[in-house]
């Protein structure tokens, strides 16, 4: 079975956040900067980069700043400086034109690796325009926002319903459309009315819904599957054991699929990855 490729090293390079006006930026902007509201920096902290990525905010005054760079800090994000209004020009290389870089979060790791794979196997699968994708459990949306800028037909499912109004917020700032769809993912039938070439469930764990998800997944589709391992407990996130995958438990939670990439690692958690394939001959 190949393995995962190791995990990407942090860019040494910081992440410029770039506060000021939307015009100010479409004229000239620091190379790569991502543009987001001095709000977004507390209040939607999904649309930052990694907690290992330094970050560089440019624009707005020190005074208005200050309070959420304080923050920022206290939530253990590295903030390497700040350039007030248009100071950063003394310190960063500027671009013009379209911004050379469209977002700073990442998605789930896994969710990136089956998106790779997927491509390269070339197959458009049941749909007859774009490969169809659930994000189950979809959290902050970052993975079926990015399955989106990848050019899928996303259903994005959670019972919680702020957290399908971040996905659907974070998929306009990204011009994509991602379908939201509340609904308790832990009672019986939840994917019934569902089929789809690809589905994503991170860190989140419902036993009883392994058969669903099987059922679910056309012929050829991926799975990619990533949650805490029992070790997680060390940490104390989440405190209900009952949320822990067992040794080994995801590697053999999908028997009836083909294991393409499995691992148990500790990647600023203890987690197990998994990513399987539906068989294109054998199917439920």
């Amino acid at each position: 079975m190949p393995a995962f490729r190791p995990s990407k090293i942090p860019l040494d390079s910081p992440a410029v956040v770039d506060l000021r006006d939307s015009d100010a930026y479409a004229r000239e902007r620091p190379v790569g900067a991502v543009r987001l509201f001095p709000d977004d920096l507390v209040e939607n902290p999904h649309m930052l980069p990694p907690r290992s990525r330094g970050l560089v905010i440019v624009g707005e005054t020190t005074a208005h700043v200050t309070p959420i760079l304080q923050s920022l800090e206290q939530a253990g994000r590295n903030v390497i400086r700040h350039h007030p209004g248009d100071t950063w020009r003394d310190h960063l290389d500027a671009e013009t034109g379209p911004p050379s870089k469209q977002r700073l979060w990442e998605p789930a790791y896994v969710v990136e690796q089956a998106v790779e794979i997927f491509v390269a196997s070339g197959r458009r699968l049941q749909s007859p325009s774009k490969p169809v994708a659930l994000d189950l459990a979809c959290g902050t949306g970052r993975n079926a926002v990015y399955l989106a800028l990848e050019g899928f037909d996303v259903t994005a499912i959670d019972i919680l319903p702020d957290a399908l109004t971040r996905t659907s917020a974070l998929a306009a700032r990204h011009s994509v459309s991602v379908r939201t769809t509340q609904r308790d993912l832990e009672k019986p039938g939840a994917l019934d009315d569902q089929r789809a070439d690809f589905i994503v469930v991170v860190r989140f764990l419902e036993r009883s819904l392994f058969p669903a998800i099987k059922t679910a997944l056309a012929p050829g589709g991926l799975l990619a599957y990533e949650t805490f391992t029992e070790s997680q407990q060390e940490i104390g996130h989440p405190r209900n054991p009952r949320f822990f995958l067992r040794r080994d438990e995801l590697r053999t939670a999908f028997p009836q699929l083909e294991i393409v990439l499995y691992e148990s690692v500790f990647d600023d958690a203890h987690i197990a990855r998994l990513l399987a394939r539906q068989p294109i001959s054998k199917h439920r």
